[in-house]
């Protein structure tokens, strides 16, 4: 696979995921705009990973609208990302009755109104292309539900739900999703210790992006990858 001279924009990289999808892309010769909410973690991101001449990023709320567009305002001045790679989300576990008022806003917020305001602002500026891939990290509780992660797994099955509609129309930009299970975090395995199924690793999880944004994955569009 080869991303020479392709232009992605990342979301959420400030995550456990996201220095695995910035290496691999940087890795295979994209240049890459990183985006995350915290600039002390994108500064961390930067000297962390190798090829950083084709690294820039940006503080951003893909929550926001108005800050969503501005960010795909500044990137497309070069032209139409070639890649959309949206890992921005939230976790939260419980059985429903237990979440407040805030916790189901924060949820479907960072969850699925975080990724419609970025599949719209790719799709405007992409469509007009007729070319680019959009890729989504949901989760694999979109497809296999839990009492306990009810809301997040609900928040995510959105997600999926608006990759498979908006692909059925999306004038040649090619949209997909990635469906993995619990991260193999240091963060995670302190949240929940011993035996976990469906544990799996970021740089996993970076290589079905990858494929789904490269060429060799051309015919595929409006597909769930799903990895636990």
């Amino acid at each position: 696979m080869q991303l020479r001279g392709k232009r992605a924009l990342m979301t959420g990289v400030t995550g456990g995921l996201g220095p695995a999808l910035v290496e691999a892309f940087l890795a295979l010769g994209a240049e890459v705009l990183a985006t995350g909410r915290r600039r002390t973690a994108l500064d961390e991101l930067r000297a962390g990973v190798s090829h950083h001449e084709r690294l820039h990023t940006a503080e951003c709320d893909v929550g926001d609208a108005e800050g969503t567009e501005a960010l795909f305002d500044a990137w497309a001045r070069k032209g139409a990302p070639d890649v959309v790679v949206h890992a921005a989300g939230a976790w939260v576990d419980g059985p429903i009755e237990s979440q407040s008022d805030d916790a189901i806003e924060r949820v479907v917020r960072d969850n699925f109104t975080s990724a419609a305001l970025v599949l719209r602002a790719a799709m405007r500026r992409m469509r007009p292309t007729g070319r680019g891939s959009v890729v989504m990290i949901a989760a694999s509780r979109a497809a296999d539900p839990d009492a306990s992660e009810a809301l997040f797994g609900a928040a995510k099955a959105a997600v999926v739900h608006l990759v498979e509609a908006t692909a059925k129309d999306s004038g040649g930009v090619r949209i997909n999703a990635v469906l993995p299970g619990v991260l193999d975090t240091d963060e995670n395995r302190a949240k929940l210790p011993g035996p976990v199924r469906g544990r799996v690793a970021p740089a996993e999880v970076a290589r079905a992006a990858l494929w789904l944004a490269s060429d060799e994955s051309g015919g595929v569009n409006g597909a769930s990858v799903r990895l636990a």
